[in-house]
């Protein structure tokens, strides 16, 4: 099964509050590795459900709805049934009310929240992330020099993503602190890579 982590460490490395996690998780929109059992139990997730839980903080960083991701994250489950994880798995655009992810055969770009109509078919490229770092270097953004954005979201936090890196946004209530929660959260993605769990 592989390392699991605690709510807390799980909010942390996904740059949201617990309150957040443990509110989507009663919602259903994401559902931990390990359910509580009963007193003195919790709740423990897998690295992929960090990448999205992520995912889903970049979607409401961008001003989307957690109604709406609530109803992208179940039809994907449903009509994209072959992904463990969807929301980890895939690459998301969103103009902060509609949802599209990036088909990766042949390449479309679907509006997920309008039943998956493709709105547009692009060319698709594929890096392997290996292939971009730089060798025998430590896993940190500035040993590994991928480029980082940092910007103000809507709801006053500060939204953090590495570009190259397929998925991977962390939110943090100051600028430092959204670097910060950025670098754990690459340091974490290349963990997953190295171990298989999610593709480049």
């Amino acid at each position: 099964m592989g390392r699991l982590y605690s709510s807390k460490d799980a909010a942390k490395l996904s740059g949201i509050s617990y309150r957040q996690l443990d509110h989507w998780a009663r919602l259903g929109v994401i559902k931990p590795e390990q359910e509580a059992k009963g007193t003195g139990t919790a709740r423990r997730w897998s690295p992929i459900q960090i990448v999205e839980l992520r995912a889903i903080a970049g979607l409401r960083g961008r001003g989307v709805s957690m109604q709406r991701v609530r109803r992208a994250s179940g039809w994907l489950r449903k009509h994209l049934p072959k992904l463990k994880s969807p929301l980890a798995e895939l690459s998301f655009a969103t103009d902060g009310q509609q949802i599209f992810y990036l088909s990766p055969n042949p390449g479309k770009l679907v509006n997920v929240l309008a039943g998956g109509q493709v709105v547009l078919t692009v060319p698709l490229e594929v890096t392997e992330i290996a292939a971009e770092l730089p060798p025998e270097r430590g896993g940190s953004l500035v040993e590994h020099d991928l480029p980082q954005t940092i910007e103000l979201g809507e709801d006053g936090y500060f939204v953090a993503r590495c570009p190259a890196l397929r998925g991977c946004v962390t939110q943090g209530k100051t600028r430092e602190e959204a670097q910060a929660n950025l670098q754990e959260a690459i340091a974490l993605y290349l963990e997953v890579v190295e171990a298989g769990e999610v593709g480049t």
